[in-house]
């Protein structure tokens, strides 16, 4: 008779796995898929990000310096009213400083931030900051 008991034991469980699983399958049949997009918004709902979005694009160009690029001429236009953060901001869009904030930092070092002068400026790539800040205080401009 013991056999009998364990039997009916492991065939009653085995019924209950199959109809536990046949409703879950019912009631869950119209249940969100989860795909990408499902996982993107739901963790942006709870502050996460997607670190895509917040990528500096500029600072994505790889390029390789060659002879050529070195002695390549820049020029930039400072237009009257430009404060310190704009001329910092047209100098790192042309590759001549490697970043904004340590531009700014030393001009701000030396008290040259009101000096800087508005026109168009000729530059290489191979001019130092320096350089470029020499020009842009002495006022050499392009001459048209």
């Amino acid at each position: 008779m013991r056999r009998d008991v364990l039997v009916g034991v492991f065939l009653g469980i085995g019924i209950g796995l199959i109809l536990s699983s046949g409703f879950n399958m019912i009631l869950h049949q119209n249940k969100r898929i989860i795909d990408e997009e499902f996982i993107k918004s739901e963790a942006k709902k709870i502050g996460m990000i997607d670190p895509v979005e917040y990528f500096d694009k500029r600072d994505m160009n790889i390029k390789i310096d060659t002879k050529e690029d070195k002695d390549k001429k820049i020029i930039i236009e400072i237009q009257k009213g430009y404060k310190s953060e704009d001329v910092a901001r047209i100098l790192k869009e042309n590759n001549l400083i490697r970043s904004e904030e340590e531009f700014l930092n030393k001009i701000n070092n030396k008290n040259l931030e009101n000096k800087l002068r508005w026109g168009k400026y000729e530059f290489t790539s191979k001019d130092s900051e320096d350089q470029i800040i020499e020009k842009i205080i002495k006022g050499k401009n392009v001459k048209e």
